[in-house]
């Protein structure tokens, strides 16, 4: 028998109340019934006398009951599904408890579990251990939702698939896509939930052009003075007042070369927080401020075009992907990179450092163009934790203009 249309709109308000809930419900639902008709779009009187008594056989065979007065016009009669019920109700929709769906998600995450990331060991179980928690307490932690295992399976999968490479910087993003899927233009169909599960993974952001793979929608998010100069000799000014601003890889790629009114260059790798107090601290106007974690395609080629005599500073997190930025920027950057607030800060509830950690770590004081930081890389090994390495731990800034912050010795 073709299930009748108010069921099925029954059917999805209820699922939508109960589909989160993981234990026993405590009370019937119910729903007016004359709303419960205008929902399914049921107005012709002869229909909705065929629902209601489509609605009474299923109450004679105990799956529905009404409750309220029986007057002709229905007015103040609920429809009510009992709790004992509510497996019927699954079954003929073919839907499941919260408690069935929650178990699967916790079955994906011990799925992936079992088995070691070939690069992030520590990183890769401590994400799974955050989800599980989030399962657990029924959170989502997106993009993953506990609410649709299947889709948390294929986003760790294709997280995995991606981060179990090692990128030559600057592949192709349907280069990549075609090496891992055999179809060229996934990544970029499912880049957003990617990038979103890779700030979960490394825990800050990191877009795919952070682990090498070039994409066509690289965006320059900046505060300051900027020109743009063309072949044709046309230009085009930025609007300094504003705090933030932005540039297409496409529009600069068209630029020869780029000016600037400022008298230094602050790369900063927190855009959401950091970067948006200094410019407006910046009443000088005389930094461009540019916001960078590992270089895009949009930096590199604003660090390309920008006067070569134009100092430059960076100012980043100081765990080892901290500093793991500012030796990235120093080897896209045509100019020296100078560290800017970077230096090891104890602090006795910070996390210890991971495999991982120690890895980039060690890179690091072997590379001779971090020589200058070895200092503040030492300390970090030696006490082997990551110490207050977030820049918002050091406040807001305390001066308006630069250095931004008082006792700070920079020119």
């Amino acid at each position: 028998m073709k299930t009748p249309r108010w069921l099925g709109e029954f059917h999805r308000q209820w699922f939508a109340a109960r589909k989160r809930r993981t234990n026993t419900a405590a009370r019937a639902f119910r729903r007016v019934w004359q709303d419960l008709l205008d929902d399914a779009g049921i107005t012709k009187a002869e229909d909705r006398k065929a629902a209601f008594r489509e609605a009474e056989a299923l109450e004679r065979e105990k799956r529905v009951q009404f409750i309220g007065p029986r007057r002709e016009n229905h007015s103040d009669l609920k429809l009510v599904l009992p709790v004992e019920q509510e497996a019927w109700l699954h079954e003929l929709f073919g839907t499941q408890p919260g408690s069935d769906t929650q178990q699967q998600s916790i079955a994906v995450i011990d799925r992936f579990a079992a088995s070691s990331h070939p690069l992030l060991a520590d990183s890769w179980q401590s994400l799974l251990t955050r989800l599980r928690e989030a399962i657990t307490a029924e959170r989502a932690l997106g993009p993953f939702s506990w609410l649709e295992p299947e889709r948390m399976s294929e986003l760790l999968s294709l997280l995995l698939a991606l981060t179990s490479h090692e990128w030559p910087n600057g592949t192709l993003i349907r280069d990549a896509s075609s090496t891992l899927f055999n179809d060229s233009k996934r990544l970029e169909r499912e880049q957003s939930y990617l990038e979103r599960s890779l700030h979960l993974l490394f825990e800050r952001d990191t877009p795919l052009e952070a682990l090498g793979i070039q994409t066509a929608n690289s965006v320059l998010h900046y505060s300051g003075s900027l020109t743009l100069h063309f072949e044709d000799c046309s230009t085009h000014d930025s609007d300094s007042l504003r705090f933030e601003s932005t540039l297409s890889i496409a529009e600069l790629m068209r630029a020869t070369h780029l000016s600037t009114l400022a008298k230094r260059l602050l790369t900063v790798e927190n855009r959401k927080t950091t970067f948006l107090q200094l410019a407006r601290a910046d009443t000088a106007r005389d930094t461009l401020i540019i916001a960078s974690s590992f270089p895009t395609q949009a930096v590199r080629r604003v660090l390309e075009l920008l006067p070569p005599e134009l100092p430059h500073y960076h100012f980043g997190d100081t765990d080892p992907s901290g500093w793991d930025i500012l030796r990235s920027l120093r080897d896209v950057s045509p100019r020296p990179v100078h560290p800017f607030l970077m230096e090891w800060r104890p602090g006795g509830d910070s996390g210890r450092l991971s495999q991982r950690d120690h890895q980039v770590l060690t890179r690091l004081l072997n590379d001779e163009r971090m020589a200058d930081c070895q200092t503040a890389l030492q300390a970090m090994q030696s006490a082997g934790t990551h110490g207050h390495f977030e820049q918002e731990m050091l406040g807001p800034p305390t001066v308006h203009g630069w250095p931004f912050y008082e006792d700070t010795h920079v020119t």
